[in-house]
């Protein structure tokens, strides 16, 4: 269970770390035992296996959101500056 968990984990970060992997690279980073299993694991997370690297799917409908998330915030965070700015000034 415990390495099934890590290997899960480790698959996460790198398809958001990385846009592919050579397959020995895969192999040795999921502890797996062969370039075969390495290809029923990318197979079941959705990854291409192309010219010896594994591919993983963009995200960059995730990445985009993330980034109207920052500017929203961000947003948020200079109106609330600019309110204490505005107090302070009233109180000094």
């Amino acid at each position: 269970v415990l390495i099934h968990t890590i290997r899960s984990e480790i698959a996460s970060c790198s398809e958001r770390a990385y846009p592919s992997l050579p397959i020995a690279n895969a192999k040795n980073l999921l502890f797996l035992d062969s370039e075969g299993s390495v290809l029923k694991f990318a197979q079941s997370r959705g990854w291409s296996a192309q010219d010896g690297r594994i591919y993983f799917p963009e995200q960059e409908q995730e990445m985009m959101l993330g980034e109207k998330d920052i500017l929203v915030t961000s947003g948020t965070v200079i109106e609330n500056t600019l309110g204490y700015a505005r107090e302070l000034e009233t109180i000094v």
